[in-house]
């Protein structure tokens, strides 16, 4: 996806808050899947400490004690994992973050579920055995899974208490006295996995901050791009690679323009201007839009819009002769209404080849149509002030409507400016639906 990056939208305070917003949603959603993989890995370990305790034909007294305190601990630790899973997801429905400090207590716990297993031997050798044996492995798995709090701090504080409870466990199992040189490189090694852990959860936050800042810019440039293009063309801006060109396709093009506008923008202020043209404009786009047009040129007095482009509209005709009925009949209604002063309009329409797509330079692009289709529509819609109709359509446009919704005048052939052969014009009725029978 094509980045844009906006100096002023990072640092807008909206932006930047939506962005911690979504960074928390998605930290907290990385953290109950954490929980989840911790229940889930406790549990599995919960069942094969089971089986291998049904398992043993004449468990030693020392064996089960083992077994026993393993159940035990293992059973507490998965009512606690499973709790927290269930917490979590209670706080990802009102998207609330858990707090920083409460992670580390979570994360002290479980680092100290194996020291309290090696701990709770009941003699120095006991402890010892279980400090060789596997139960110092476990660290490495609370370790591991503490990168999903994406927090290197708690991963590094993971790693270093681990290490702690190693050397604590260690002069506890030689009454002080034995060599520690093992111990400590075990240690050693938890301190270690402490920091790669730490990279890992640092790398997966940037990513995720990363991706969370190019989806939030996407969304705001689409919305500003909206303001000036349909959403749909914004959309396809962002996506199309940087390449420059373009593709032939067949557009329905549509000019408006508002009659006597210069007399109007003479006698008011700017400010009068600019409201006059919103009024009529907003209203106007909007319509344009929900008959899979977009206005892609505003001309002072007036704009060009383009049916069938970016996407392909097989009715394209229709929906522009759709859209000019309904503009012309909400321009009746707000001059009913006093909502304007008092406006006539002049549409044309063409149906034709053009070549659609970015032109510019790689650090200013346009979407933009370009041919002969945009030209003639352009003629006709000066035509309208020749023939005083509203609305003249070329002879595409027109065979492209349905045969019952062919409701106007056959002008004939005219000649218009710029054009080397005349064009068959129609004055369009638009009373009723033209895209209709």
């Amino acid at each position: 996806m094509a980045r844009i990056a906006f100096a002023e939208a990072v640092e807008a305070p909206g932006l930047q808050a939506a962005i911690r917003s979504e960074l928390d949603r998605e930290t907290l959603r990385s953290e109950r899947l954490r929980a989840a993989l911790v229940a889930g890995a406790v549990a599995a370990l919960l069942l094969l400490v089971a089986l291998v305790w049904a398992a043993e034909a004449a468990p030693s007294e020392t064996f089960q004690r083992r077994a026993r305190l393993a159940v035990e601990i293992l059973a507490a630790l998965l009512v606690y994992e499973t709790g927290q899973s269930l917490w979590l997801g209670l706080r990802a429905r009102t998207g609330r973050p858990t707090p920083t400090w409460f992670r580390y207590v979570r994360t002290f716990f479980e680092i100290s579920v194996p020291t309290v297993l090696i701990v709770a031997g009941v003699s120095p050798a006991d402890r010892l055995d279980l400090l060789d044996g596997a139960a110092p492995f476990a660290y490495f798995v609370f370790i591991g899974l503490a990168a999903l709090y994406l927090d290197s701090g708690i991963c590094v504080f993971a790693g270093g208490v681990a290490a702690l409870e190693v050397e604590l466990c260690a002069r506890l199992a030689h009454a002080g006295g034995g060599d520690l040189a093992t111990a400590r490189i075990k240690a050693a090694v938890l301190l270690l996995a402490g920091g790669a852990s730490a990279f890992v959860a640092l790398q997966a936050r940037r990513r995720l901050a990363a991706a969370v800042n190019t989806v939030a810019e996407r969304d705001r440039a689409i919305g500003i791009f909206g303001q000036h293009v349909s959403p749909q063309v914004a959309d396809i801006l962002l996506h199309q690679s940087i390449e420059l060109g373009g593709e032939e396709r067949e557009v329905c093009v549509m000019f408006l323009d508002i009659r006597d506008f210069s007399v109007y923008a003479a006698a008011h202020t700017p400010s009068e201007v600019v409201d006059y043209l919103n009024t009529l404009f907003s209203e106007a786009i909007g319509i344009v839009n929900r008959h899979e047009g977009f206005v892609n040129k505003f001309l002072g007095d007036g704009f060009m819009a383009v049916f069938g482009a970016p996407v392909n509209d097989p009715q394209a005709s229709r929906h522009a002769a759709a859209a000019s009925a309904d503009i012309l009949r909400m321009l009746e209604r707000f001059n009913a209404e006093k909502r304007i002063p008092p406006t006539r309009l002049g549409i044309g329409l063409h149906t034709g080849r053009a070549v659609t797509g970015n032109v510019g330079s790689e650090s200013r692009k346009e979407y933009t149509i370009i041919g002969d289709a945009v030209n003639l529509a352009a003629r006709i819609e000066q035509a309208t002030k020749q023939f005083g109709a509203p609305l003249l359509v070329s002879e595409t446009v027109w065979n492209h409507l349905d045969p019952a919704a062919r409701r106007g005048e056959d002008l004939g052939e005219v000649t218009l400016k710029g054009q080397a052969h005349p064009t068959r014009l129609y004055r369009l009725s638009w009373e009723t639906d033209p895209a209709r029978p």
